[in-house]
């Protein structure tokens, strides 16, 4: 190798570790909050972070129904909407029924290192295993029941699933549960059967902030030699769907 060739990879290298590194997007971790708080919980189905709130017993029960080997939590503060007092649950409510406007939302890739997208379709069907799109559910006053809905959503990394989705009013809390109604894939190969993933979004608002906790249960099987860090993908799935609910939520 000549002296040139070896004056220029050596300014090449330089130049390259010179370089700086592509800043980190703000919603790799999700937006407009002033405290963020995660935590991974494995061979237990034991909450750590769960706020306490009316509901907090039943969300307990139904994440040990999951019989999950891994737990994802997420606990933001966030500032209270712009909103009414009297006006604030169902304004909550509302921004959370928005079901189609989960198509296209993007999460954080370990793998590519940037935003990536993470549901390239998401809206309301009839029934399981339907492809019939039903209007998102609009609240006019909070129900005095939990609401049910079945939907669809096409996941960029584990494909097509349709879930079970209920929301409930407490008395101080609104709770959007989604449980898995059909068998989750990973490039083909079934990772997660029925009603072994539930994603929980439990909304509170307090006297000076608004309390948004997300956690992902799920119960992982065989996955055939498939390596899957399903820790850190719902790490990310979880602040995007922070996201979403603050740009629903926040004018």
């Amino acid at each position: 190798m000549n002296r040139l060739n070896t004056a220029l990879i050596g300014a090449l290298l330089l130049l390259s570790a010179a370089a700086p590194l592509a800043a980190e997007p703000p919603e790799k971790e999700g937006i407009n909050f002033l405290h963020r708080e995660l935590t991974y919980v494995t061979d237990t189905s034991e909450p750590v972070q769960l706020p306490d709130f009316k509901g907090k017993e039943s969300l307990k029960e139904d994440l040990k129904s999951v019989d999950p080997n891994g737990i994802v939590e997420l606990l933001y503060t966030m500032p209270l909407p712009d909103v009414a007092d009297e006006d604030m649950m169902l304004h909550i409510l509302q921004s959370l029924s928005r079901i189609s406007t989960l198509k296209g939302i993007e999460y954080w890739s370990g793998s590519r290192q940037q935003m990536y997208p993470y549901l390239s379709e998401a809206y309301v069907v009839d029934k399981k295993r339907s492809s019939k799109k039903q209007a998102d559910p609009v609240f006019t006053s909070l129900p005095a029941k939990g609401e049910s809905i079945v939907i669809y959503q096409e996941d960029t990394t584990f494909g097509k699933a349709w879930y079970d989705v209920t929301y409930k009013v407490e008395e101080d809390a609104i709770r959007l549960s989604m449980l898995n109604a059909t068998t989750i894939r990973y490039k083909g190969f079934p990772v997660m059967r029925k009603e072994r993933l539930r994603i929980e979004m439990v909304i509170l608002p307090g006297e000076e902030n608004l309390y948004f906790y997300g956690v992902a249960a799920f119960k992982l099987g065989e996955t055939f030699g498939v390596n899957i860090r399903l820790n850190q993908s719902f790490d990310h799935r979880m602040s995007s769907l922070q996201t979403w609910f603050s740009n629903q939520t926040y004018p």
